[in-house]
């Protein structure tokens, strides 16, 4: 079967089920749809890879730079949160300062996501772990995340991706956590 029948398929089983297509190809597992193909059934899922040039493909291509993986994306399949292949550990005030100067892997000047944000990359684990893991990248930690949100004057949110239970956190220099920039797509 060609490519563009096995994407009618798909969109067929998802019109049937009442689904999009994005959803059909999470749940099993099959989101080895090319960018080019991405966009003409408009499906990206979460640990697809964002290259420099602002493509997106579930395979990893040599002869392109990866930027980061797809952690979030919203209902429509086109908009998401890419998340950064590089981490640090950092007081909040710094770890803000890092995101806006961050410059790897292309992509120069990033977001300190937001705790809303954070917990929806974070339901996404298993996906964003298994490519991060391909490309041989840092994993996410079993430990607490800086959020770019505020508490209060003092505080703000961290979240945990082992669990997404966000917690109001002390903002001093003294208090580091580890930082993951995002992106927008």
């Amino acid at each position: 079967m060609e490519k563009s029948e096995r994407l009618k398929a798909v969109g067929a089983v998802a019109e049937s089920l009442g689904l999009t297509a994005k959803e059909v190809i999470a749940y099993f597992g099959k989101a080895s749809v090319q960018s080019e193909e991405a966009a003409s059934v408009n499906v990206v899922c979460p640990g697809m890879y964002y290259y420099s040039d602002g493509t997106i493909s579930a395979e990893v291509l040599s002869e392109k730079q990866i930027s980061g993986v797809v952690g979030w994306v919203d209902d429509s399949g086109r908009h998401g949160l890419v998340l950064g292949l590089r981490e640090v550990r950092l007081p909040w005030f710094a770890s803000l300062k890092w995101c806006t100067k961050y410059a790897f892997d292309g992509i120069y000047g990033a977001l300190s996501p937001t705790r809303e944000g954070l917990v929806e990359i974070f339901k996404n684990l298993d996906a964003i772990q298994k490519a991060l893991w391909q490309i041989n990248m840092p994993l996410l930690r079993n430990s607490w995340y800086w959020s770019g949100t505020e508490y209060n004057d003092d505080y703000a949110w961290r979240v945990s991706p082992s669990d997404i239970t966000m917690y109001g956190s002390y903002s001093s220099q003294a208090n580091s956590n580890l930082v993951r920039c995002v992106f927008a797509f």
